[in-house]
């Protein structure tokens, strides 16, 4: 009777702990000329710093979230989908988000010449 009993009270205090439990927030790609972020899960109208760093280029931009916690960033950065990038989210209440883009290209190797003969 006593485990059941303690069974419940775990449960009764867990269930608050995973309700508060903020949204986690998240960035995916819009488009890549010119370079567009879409963020969601953020702070209610929350100040968010992101920075693209791409292999010869680093742009920062600063948005405010909307009431729903999304944003769109643009950033004037064209990359190509070859090109791979990173871009960090840092808002003022916390909340954070990195995306992570590899090329999807591979590279070609030279084409062997034949000599004259």
């Amino acid at each position: 009777m006593r485990a059941a009993a303690a069974a419940v009270l775990v449960l009764v205090l867990a269930l608050p702990t995973a309700a508060a439990q903020p949204r986690r927030a998240t960035l995916e790609l819009g488009t890549l000329a010119p370079l567009t972020i879409r963020g969601r899960g953020f702070g209610r109208s929350e100040r968010v710093a992101l920075t693209a760093s791409a292999p010869n280029a680093q742009r920062k931009v600063s948005v405010l979230a909307r009431p729903s916690g999304s944003f769109t960033a643009r950033f004037e950065l064209g990359v190509s989908r070859c090109t791979s990038l990173t871009v960090r989210a840092v808002g003022t209440r916390g909340s954070r988000a990195i995306l992570q883009l590899e090329p999807g290209c591979k590279e070609k190797k030279p084409k062997k010449r034949r000599g004259p003969g």
